[in-house]
C-alpha cells in the first residue's frame, strides 16, 4: 500500500500550503465565504485591543494575517506566478510594522508569541521529519541516484567560484556563502533561511532574527529569477529544440526515462489521520530530541542537520512501517497547511527589518551575487546533468532552478513557468536533500571563514 507521501511525491511546500490538488477557494481548510470574514475579525481584534498574550491568540492572529496574505498574493496576476501569496506573508508585514501600520501592541504579541514558543524549531523539525521520512524511498533513491550528481556539482562551483569572488572583490568568504549563496540555495525560509539565521549566530554571537531579515531578501529575488530562467528555457527549447543533442526532452529529465506521472494524493479516514498526526507529532519531537543529543555533543555542528542525517539514514535503511511514514507525511502536510503563512508573518515581524532590506536591495554587489549564483546554478546543473545523459533543460531546471527557489511552492511555480510539472518529484529531491546539504555544508564552514 502507497503511502500519502508517496503517492503524492512531494507535492508540499515548506513555504506554502499543499499544493496537489488544493482547492483554491479554500484558506486553512475553509472556504473563504467563511475564512475571510473570521480572519477579517480577528485582525480588527487584534488592532483594536491587545491581544492576550499566548499560543492561543498568537496562532489565530498568525494564521487570519498569513492566511489572508496568501489569498490576496495568490489573486494578484503576475504576482501570483512568482510565488505572490508567499512573497506578500514574508513582506507585508514587516513594511506594515516598519511604516507604523501596525499597531505596537499587535507587533508583540506575534514576537511574543514566535520567541516564547519556540515556534520556528516546532514547524522546522515537522517539515525536516516529514519531508524526508514521509518521501517515496524508491523514488528518492532512483531519482537521488540521476540528480544528485547535477546537485552536488552546483553545489561545489557555487560554494568555490563564490567564495573566490568574496575574497578578490573584499566583500568576504563568509558574508557571500551564509548571506548569499547559502539563502539562494537553501531551499526557501522556513528549512533554509532560518537554520542558515541560527548557524550564523552560533558561529558569530548575536540573535539569529537580526541575520534572518538579511537573508530574505536573496531568497525572494532568487526565487523570481528562477521563475524567469525556467520561462527562457521554455521558450528557447520551443524555438531550437534541437540546439544540441539532448538539449530539450520535452519533460523527461532522460532520454530513456518515462515521464513520470503528477501524483494524486491518497485520502485518508478522518479517525486515522487524528491518530496519524498524533504519531507525527511525536516522531519530530522524539527525533529532534535525539538530534539536539547529539548536536550537545558535537556543538560545532547544528541540531537540524543531526536531524536531516538521522532522518535519511532511517529513510533508506530501516524499514519503517507504513503508518510511521504515513504519520510523518500528515504531521507535514498539516503543519504545511496550517503554520507557514503563520510562521511567515511571524518572521515578518520578528526578523525583517524592512528599511535593511531595502539597504541591502540596493547593494550591488548583493544583488549582481544572488542573481549570478541562479543563473551559475542552472547552468552548472544542465552541464553536468548533459555530461551524464540527462536532457539539459530538463537537468538545470531540476538539479539548478529546484535548488534556488522557495522550496516546493517555488519548484511549482518554476515548472509552471517551463510547462514541465512531471519534473516535480526531482524538484522535490533537489529542494529537500540539496537544501540539507547546504545547512551541512554551512555548518561545516561556520567555524573557519565566520
Amino acid at each position: 500500500m502507497t503511502t500519502a507521501r508517496e503517492s503524492e511525491a512531494e507535492s508540499e511546500s515548506p513555504d506554502g500550503p499543499p499544493a496537489s490538488g488544493r482547492d483554491m477557494t479554500t484558506s486553512l481548510g475553509l472556504p473563504y465565504t467563511w475564512f475571510v470574514p473570521a480572519a477579517a475579525v480577528v485582525m480588527v481584534i487584534a488592532y483594536l485591543v491587545t491581544p492576550s498574550t499566548g499560543m492561543t491568540a498568537g496562532f489565530a492572529i498568525t494564521m487570519a494575517a498569513g492566511g489572508l496574505l496568501m489569498i490576496v498574493g495568490n489573486a494578484i496576476p503576475g504576482l501570483n506566478r512568482i510565488g505572490g501569496g508567499v512573497i506578500l506573508a514574508i513582506l507585508a508585514p514587516a513594511v506594515l510594522y516598519a511604516y507604523g501600520l501596525m499597531p505596537e501592541h499587535t507587533a508583540t504579541a506575534i514576537s511574543d508569541f514566535y520567541s516564547l514558543s519556540s515556534f520556528g524549531e516546532f514547524v522546522v523539525a515537522a517539515l525536516i521529519v516529514g519531508s524526508i521520512l514521509g518521501m517515496n524511498r524508491s523514488l528518492l533513491i532512483r531519482a537521488g541516484s540521476r540528480i544528485i550528481v547535477p546537485i552536488l556539482a552546483t553545489l561545489l562551483l557555487c560554494f568555490s567560484l563564490f567564495a573566490l569572488i568574496g575574497w578578490v572583490t573584499g566583500y568576504g568568504v563568509g558574508t557571500m556563502l551564509f548571506f548569499v549563496v547559502g539563502p539562494v540555495l537553501g531551499g526557501g525560509v522556513a528549512a533554509g533561511a532560518i537554520p542558515i539565521s541560527e548557524l550564523i549566530a552560533q558561529n558569530s554571537g548575536g540573535d539569529s532574527a537580526d541575520y534572518l531579515s538579511q537573508l530574505v531578501p536573496a531568497v525572494v529575488v532568487a526565487n523570481v529569477v528562477c521563475i524567469a530562467v525556467a520561462a527562457m528555457l521554455a521558450w528557447f527549447g520551443r524555438k531550437r529544440p534541437d540546439f544540441f543533442r539532448n538539449f530539450n526532452g520535452r519533460g523527461q529529465l532522460a532520454v530513456t526515462d518515462k515521464a513520470l506521472p503528477v501524483p494524486i494524493a491518497r485520502k485518508v479516514a478522518p479517525a486515522d489521520a487524528v491518530h496519524s498526526t498524533v504519531v507525527g507529532l511525536f516522531a519530530a519531537g522524539a527525533l529532534f530530541m535525539v538530534a539536539d543529543l547529539i548536536a550537545s555533543v558535537v556543538p560545532s555542528v547544528h541540531t537540524y542537520v543531526f536531524l536531516i542525517l538521522l532522518c535519511a539514514v532511517l529513510k533508506v535503511f530501516v524499514p519503517l512501517p507504513e503508518s510511521i511514514v504515513q504519520a510523518a507525511d500528515l504531521w507535514y502536510r498539516l503543519v504545511a497547511a496550517a503554520f507557514i503563512p503563520a510562521i511567515l508573518v511571524s518572521v515578518s515581524i520578528v526578523a525583517i527589518d524592512f528599511q535593511e532590506v531595502i539597504t541591502l536591495v540596493h547593494d550591488p554587489i548583493y544583488m549582481i551575487s544572488t542573481v549570478a549564483v541562479v543563473l551559475v546554478a542552472a547552468l552548472a546543473a544542465g552541464i553536468t546533468g548533459w555530461l551524464i545523459k540527462l536532457n539539459f533543460i530538463e537537468s538545470s531546471i531540476s538539479g539548478g532552478l529546484g535548488l534556488a527557489d522557495f522550496g516546493s511552492s517555488g519548484d511549482l511555480a518554476v515548472l509552471g513557468a517551463a510547462n514541465r510539472l512531471e519534473l516535480l518529484p526531482f524538484l522535490s529531491i533537489s529542494s529537500r536533500i540539496g537544501g540539507g546539504l547546504v545547512v551541512l555544508i554551512l555548518s561545516l564552514l561556520g567555524p573557519f571563514v565566520l
